[in-house]
């Protein structure tokens, strides 16, 4: 379990870096094959919109991973540019491999 917990959070860092450089290539690695993302403004896009480039300049601060089995749920605040964003990630497992299955936003 502390093996799973250690590998989300990585992975959640890892999401944050490649949004921030803009690399979807490497984003979509951690995207499971298909998602529901829900923006701050509540507008749900799908992975293919998703993946779009959008740089930034983000920060990210962990509050909390809970697994369940082959299902997570990460929750955490990321910063850009002063603006503060709460986010609930649900990852599962694909083959071995954690992936983001379900992402919401919402304004702090």
């Amino acid at each position: 379990m502390q093996a799973d917990i250690t590998e989300l959070i990585r992975r959640n860092e890892k999401i944050n870096e490649e949004e921030n450089s803009g690399n979807v290539q490497e984003l979509g690695k951690y995207v499971a094959s298909e998602l529901a993302f829900q923006r701050r403004d509540g507008t749900i896009v799908n992975r293919s919109t998703f993946l779009k480039p959008n740089p930034g300049n983000r920060t990210i601060q962990i509050e909390s991973v809970h697994v369940y089995g082959n299902r997570a749920v990460v929750t955490c605040v990321v910063t850009d540019s002063g603006v503060v964003t709460h986010n609930i990630r649900l990852f599962v497992k694909e083959g071995s491999e954690w992936r983001v299955l379900g992402w919401a936003n919402e304004p702090v």
